[in-house]
Protein backbone atom coordinates (compact mmCIF):
# COMPACT_ATOMS: atom_id res chain seq x y z
CA UNK A 1 0.00 0.00 0.00
CA UNK A 2 1.37 3.45 -1.27
CA UNK A 3 0.26 7.11 -0.72
CA UNK A 4 0.30 9.18 -3.39
CA UNK A 5 2.82 12.12 -1.42
CA UNK A 6 6.45 11.93 -1.57
CA UNK A 7 9.90 13.41 -2.43
CA UNK A 8 12.79 12.50 -3.90
CA UNK A 9 16.54 14.21 -5.42
CA UNK A 10 18.67 12.63 -7.07
CA UNK A 11 22.83 13.84 -8.41
CA UNK A 12 25.07 12.85 -11.52
CA UNK A 13 28.14 14.15 -11.81
CA UNK A 14 29.69 14.52 -15.05
CA UNK A 15 33.02 16.58 -16.30
CA UNK A 16 32.86 19.95 -14.88
CA UNK A 17 29.04 19.65 -14.33
CA UNK A 18 26.52 18.34 -12.12
CA UNK A 19 23.00 17.28 -12.37
CA UNK A 20 20.75 17.37 -10.21
CA UNK A 21 17.06 16.00 -10.53
CA UNK A 22 14.18 17.03 -7.81
CA UNK A 23 10.66 14.91 -8.13
CA UNK A 24 7.48 16.08 -5.92
CA UNK A 25 4.98 13.52 -5.61
CA UNK A 26 0.83 14.70 -4.85
CA UNK A 27 -2.26 14.00 -4.44
CA UNK A 28 -4.44 13.87 -7.64
CA UNK A 29 -7.24 11.47 -9.48
CA UNK A 30 -5.37 10.01 -12.41
CA UNK A 31 -1.51 10.03 -13.10
CA UNK A 32 -0.34 13.86 -13.93
CA UNK A 33 3.50 14.39 -15.20
CA UNK A 34 4.77 17.97 -15.18
CA UNK A 35 8.59 18.31 -16.31
CA UNK A 36 10.41 21.10 -16.03
CA UNK A 37 13.60 20.61 -18.09
CA UNK A 38 16.88 22.74 -18.96
CA UNK A 39 16.97 22.95 -23.12
CA UNK A 40 19.70 20.62 -22.59
CA UNK A 41 17.53 17.41 -21.47
CA UNK A 42 13.89 18.57 -23.37
CA UNK A 43 14.26 16.10 -25.82
CA UNK A 44 14.16 13.78 -22.81
CA UNK A 45 10.62 14.51 -21.61
CA UNK A 46 8.79 11.62 -23.43
CA UNK A 47 11.37 9.07 -22.09
CA UNK A 48 11.30 10.38 -18.41
CA UNK A 49 7.37 10.01 -18.54
CA UNK A 50 7.96 6.63 -19.46
CA UNK A 51 9.79 6.27 -16.76
CA UNK A 52 7.43 7.24 -14.31
CA UNK A 53 4.52 5.61 -15.79
CA UNK A 54 6.22 2.40 -15.68
CA UNK A 55 6.61 2.54 -11.51
CA UNK A 56 3.64 4.49 -10.41
CA UNK A 57 -0.47 4.61 -11.35
CA UNK A 58 -1.73 7.56 -9.52
CA UNK A 59 -0.18 11.18 -8.58
CA UNK A 60 0.94 14.36 -9.70
CA UNK A 61 4.25 14.24 -10.19
CA UNK A 62 6.64 17.38 -10.51
CA UNK A 63 9.98 16.80 -12.28
CA UNK A 64 12.28 19.58 -12.16
CA UNK A 65 16.34 18.87 -13.59
CA UNK A 66 18.52 21.70 -13.43
CA UNK A 67 22.83 21.76 -14.41
CA UNK A 68 25.05 23.45 -12.65
CA UNK A 69 28.72 24.08 -14.29
CA UNK A 70 29.30 23.86 -18.35
CA UNK A 71 28.92 20.37 -19.70
CA UNK A 72 32.06 19.79 -21.73
CA UNK A 73 30.10 19.30 -25.27
CA UNK A 74 27.92 22.35 -24.79
CA UNK A 75 29.36 24.41 -27.37
CA UNK A 76 32.66 24.82 -29.53
CA UNK A 77 34.28 27.94 -30.20
CA UNK A 78 35.11 29.00 -33.96
CA UNK A 79 37.26 31.60 -35.61
CA UNK A 80 35.87 32.89 -38.88
CA UNK A 81 39.46 33.12 -40.23
CA UNK A 82 38.82 34.22 -43.62
CA UNK A 83 36.58 37.69 -41.99
CA UNK A 84 40.07 37.77 -39.85
CA UNK A 85 42.31 38.09 -42.46
CA UNK A 86 39.72 40.82 -44.39
CA UNK A 87 40.00 42.69 -41.02
CA UNK A 88 43.80 42.65 -40.86
CA UNK A 89 44.60 43.69 -44.66
CA UNK A 90 42.26 46.59 -44.33
CA UNK A 91 43.89 47.57 -41.13
CA UNK A 92 47.38 46.98 -42.56
CA UNK A 93 46.31 48.52 -45.73
CA UNK A 94 45.04 52.08 -43.51
CA UNK A 95 48.13 52.25 -40.91
CA UNK A 96 50.48 52.43 -44.40
CA UNK A 97 47.98 54.73 -46.14
CA UNK A 98 48.02 57.18 -43.07
CA UNK A 99 51.10 56.74 -41.21
CA UNK A 100 49.38 55.51 -37.82
CA UNK A 101 51.28 53.79 -35.48
CA UNK A 102 51.41 50.43 -33.53
CA UNK A 103 50.90 46.83 -33.75
CA UNK A 104 47.86 44.92 -33.65
CA UNK A 105 47.77 42.68 -31.04
CA UNK A 106 46.32 39.64 -29.54
CA UNK A 107 44.12 41.88 -27.44
CA UNK A 108 43.21 43.96 -30.13
CA UNK A 109 40.88 41.01 -31.52
CA UNK A 110 39.06 40.51 -28.65
CA UNK A 111 37.19 43.30 -30.08
CA UNK A 112 36.60 41.99 -33.01
CA UNK A 113 33.58 39.45 -31.95
CA UNK A 114 32.04 39.16 -35.27
CA UNK A 115 34.27 36.83 -36.07
CA UNK A 116 34.26 34.33 -33.09
CA UNK A 117 31.07 31.87 -33.47
CA UNK A 118 29.91 29.86 -31.39
CA UNK A 119 28.24 26.89 -32.08
CA UNK A 120 25.75 24.99 -29.72
CA UNK A 121 25.93 21.35 -30.45
CA UNK A 122 23.61 18.41 -29.47
CA UNK A 123 24.87 15.58 -27.94
CA UNK A 124 23.19 11.81 -29.05
CA UNK A 125 20.08 10.91 -27.10
CA UNK A 126 21.64 8.23 -25.23
CA UNK A 127 24.42 10.47 -23.72
CA UNK A 128 22.07 12.88 -22.47
CA UNK A 129 20.03 10.01 -20.92
CA UNK A 130 22.94 8.66 -19.65
CA UNK A 131 23.69 11.49 -17.57
CA UNK A 132 19.97 12.42 -16.44
CA UNK A 133 18.76 8.58 -16.03
CA UNK A 134 21.55 8.16 -12.63
CA UNK A 135 19.85 11.15 -11.21
CA UNK A 136 15.96 10.74 -11.79
CA UNK A 137 16.38 6.80 -10.57
CA UNK A 138 17.57 8.09 -7.22
CA UNK A 139 14.85 10.78 -7.40
CA UNK A 140 12.11 8.20 -8.15
CA UNK A 141 13.62 5.55 -5.69
CA UNK A 142 13.39 8.04 -2.68
CA UNK A 143 9.97 9.00 -3.90
CA UNK A 144 8.99 5.56 -4.01
CA UNK A 145 10.52 4.76 -0.47
CA UNK A 146 8.59 7.97 1.28
CA UNK A 147 5.15 6.78 -0.46
CA UNK A 148 5.54 3.32 0.77
CA UNK A 149 6.31 4.90 4.16
CA UNK A 150 3.59 6.71 4.39
CA UNK A 151 1.60 4.03 2.55
CA UNK A 152 2.30 1.67 5.52
CA UNK A 153 1.03 4.38 7.75
CA UNK A 154 -2.10 5.12 6.30
CA UNK A 155 -2.54 1.33 6.66
CA UNK A 156 -2.43 1.81 10.12
CA UNK A 157 -4.54 4.39 10.41
CA UNK A 158 -7.72 2.72 8.73
CA UNK A 159 -7.47 -0.44 10.61
CA UNK A 160 -7.64 1.30 13.36
CA UNK A 161 -11.16 3.24 11.68
CA UNK A 162 -12.22 -0.23 10.62
CA UNK A 163 -11.88 -1.45 13.64
CA UNK A 164 -14.56 1.14 15.06
CA UNK A 165 -16.49 0.73 11.68
CA UNK A 166 -17.08 -3.01 13.00
CA UNK A 167 -17.91 -1.63 16.60
CA UNK A 168 -20.74 0.79 15.69
CA UNK A 169 -22.07 -1.63 13.14
CA UNK A 170 -21.99 -4.55 15.92
CA UNK A 171 -23.96 -2.02 18.08
CA UNK A 172 -26.62 -1.75 15.19
CA UNK A 173 -27.04 -5.58 14.62
CA UNK A 174 -27.46 -5.95 18.94
CA UNK A 175 -30.63 -3.57 18.59
CA UNK A 176 -32.39 -5.01 15.03
CA UNK A 177 -34.28 -7.90 17.03
CA UNK A 178 -35.56 -5.46 19.40
CA UNK A 179 -36.12 -2.84 16.86
CA UNK A 180 -38.22 -5.20 14.98
CA UNK A 181 -40.35 -6.52 17.69
CA UNK A 182 -40.99 -2.56 18.82
CA UNK A 183 -42.06 -1.74 14.86
CA UNK A 184 -44.42 -5.18 15.46
CA UNK A 185 -45.76 -4.03 18.63
CA UNK A 186 -46.10 -0.41 17.43
CA UNK A 187 -48.21 -1.79 14.34
CA UNK A 188 -50.24 -4.53 16.25
CA UNK A 189 -51.22 -1.24 18.24
CA UNK A 190 -52.44 0.73 15.28
CA UNK A 191 -53.81 -2.20 13.75
CA UNK A 192 -55.84 -3.04 17.09
CA UNK A 193 -57.29 0.61 16.98
CA UNK A 194 -58.18 0.85 13.29
CA UNK A 195 -60.23 -2.62 13.72
CA UNK A 196 -61.99 -1.15 16.43
CA UNK A 197 -62.76 2.70 15.13
CA UNK A 198 -63.31 1.94 11.83
CA UNK A 199 -64.22 -1.48 11.12
CA UNK A 200 -61.97 -2.17 8.44
CA UNK A 201 -61.19 -5.73 6.57
CA UNK A 202 -58.74 -7.16 9.36
CA UNK A 203 -57.17 -9.23 6.11
CA UNK A 204 -56.05 -6.15 4.29
CA UNK A 205 -54.97 -4.60 7.18
CA UNK A 206 -52.84 -7.52 8.06
CA UNK A 207 -51.38 -7.14 4.95
CA UNK A 208 -50.61 -3.94 4.77
CA UNK A 209 -48.74 -4.29 7.90
CA UNK A 210 -46.85 -6.98 6.42
CA UNK A 211 -45.68 -5.10 4.03
CA UNK A 212 -44.59 -1.69 6.30
CA UNK A 213 -43.05 -3.97 8.67
CA UNK A 214 -40.56 -5.22 5.68
CA UNK A 215 -40.38 -1.75 5.06
CA UNK A 216 -38.38 -1.00 8.39
CA UNK A 217 -36.33 -4.24 8.10
CA UNK A 218 -32.72 -3.14 7.18
CA UNK A 219 -31.31 -6.58 7.53
CA UNK A 220 -30.00 -6.95 4.10
CA UNK A 221 -28.34 -3.13 4.20
CA UNK A 222 -26.74 -4.53 7.13
CA UNK A 223 -25.35 -7.32 5.62
CA UNK A 224 -24.17 -5.33 2.53
CA UNK A 225 -22.29 -2.97 4.94
CA UNK A 226 -20.64 -6.30 6.22
CA UNK A 227 -19.75 -7.64 2.89
CA UNK A 228 -18.44 -4.07 2.00
CA UNK A 229 -16.47 -3.99 5.03
CA UNK A 230 -14.88 -7.80 4.41
CA UNK A 231 -14.18 -6.52 0.68
CA UNK A 232 -12.37 -3.76 2.29
CA UNK A 233 -10.25 -5.86 3.85
CA UNK A 234 -9.21 -8.09 1.44
CA UNK A 235 -8.46 -5.09 -1.06
CA UNK A 236 -5.91 -4.02 1.49
CA UNK A 237 -4.18 -6.99 1.91
CA UNK A 238 -3.56 -7.25 -1.69
CA UNK A 239 -1.22 -5.57 -4.33
CA UNK A 240 -2.02 -2.58 -5.28
CA UNK A 241 -3.54 0.06 -6.46
CA UNK A 242 -6.05 0.58 -3.76
CA UNK A 243 -7.15 4.10 -3.72
CA UNK A 244 -9.51 4.15 -6.66
CA UNK A 245 -11.25 0.53 -5.18
CA UNK A 246 -10.99 1.56 -1.92
CA UNK A 247 -12.74 4.51 -2.58
CA UNK A 248 -15.90 2.96 -4.40
CA UNK A 249 -16.58 1.18 -1.65
CA UNK A 250 -16.59 4.42 0.67
CA UNK A 251 -19.67 5.81 -1.34
CA UNK A 252 -21.20 2.28 -1.78
CA UNK A 253 -20.93 2.14 2.43
CA UNK A 254 -22.19 5.40 2.90
CA UNK A 255 -25.21 4.29 0.50
CA UNK A 256 -26.17 1.85 2.80
CA UNK A 257 -26.31 3.29 5.83
CA UNK A 258 -28.20 6.14 5.06
CA UNK A 259 -30.89 3.81 3.31
CA UNK A 260 -30.78 1.72 6.85
CA UNK A 261 -30.99 4.63 9.00
CA UNK A 262 -33.88 5.71 6.63
CA UNK A 263 -35.62 1.93 7.02
CA UNK A 264 -35.04 1.82 10.63
CA UNK A 265 -37.06 5.10 11.49
CA UNK A 266 -35.85 5.06 15.12
CA UNK A 267 -33.71 7.46 17.07
CA UNK A 268 -31.73 5.20 18.74
CA UNK A 269 -30.45 4.01 15.46
CA UNK A 270 -30.44 6.94 13.40
CA UNK A 271 -28.17 8.02 16.27
CA UNK A 272 -25.89 5.02 15.82
CA UNK A 273 -25.96 5.36 11.58
CA UNK A 274 -24.36 8.91 12.63
CA UNK A 275 -21.64 7.18 13.93
CA UNK A 276 -20.89 5.21 11.52
CA UNK A 277 -21.21 7.89 8.88
CA UNK A 278 -18.27 9.54 10.56
CA UNK A 279 -16.36 7.06 10.80
CA UNK A 280 -16.37 6.30 7.38
CA UNK A 281 -15.80 9.76 6.17
CA UNK A 282 -12.66 9.64 8.09
CA UNK A 283 -11.82 6.30 5.96
CA UNK A 284 -12.51 8.01 3.04
CA UNK A 285 -10.26 11.29 3.69
CA UNK A 286 -7.74 8.50 4.14
CA UNK A 287 -8.55 6.59 1.28
CA UNK A 288 -8.03 9.91 -1.05
CA UNK A 289 -4.28 9.64 0.18
CA UNK A 290 -3.66 6.09 -1.53
CA UNK A 291 -2.39 5.30 -5.10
Amino acid sequence: MQSMTGFGRGEYSGEGFQVRVEVKSLNHRFLEIICRLPRRYQILEERIRREVQNRFHRGRFEIQARVFGVPPDTARLFVDRGLLDQYLLHLRSLAAEYDLAGELSAGDLLHLREIFIQVEETPEIETLWSELAPALEKALEEVARMREKEGTYLREILLAHLQELDRWLAAIAERKENHLREAHRRLKERLQRLLADKGLDPMRLHQEAAILADRLDFSEELDRLYSHLRHFKEIMAASGPHGRKLDFLCQEMFREINTLSHKASSAEISHLAVEVKSVIEKVREQVQNLE
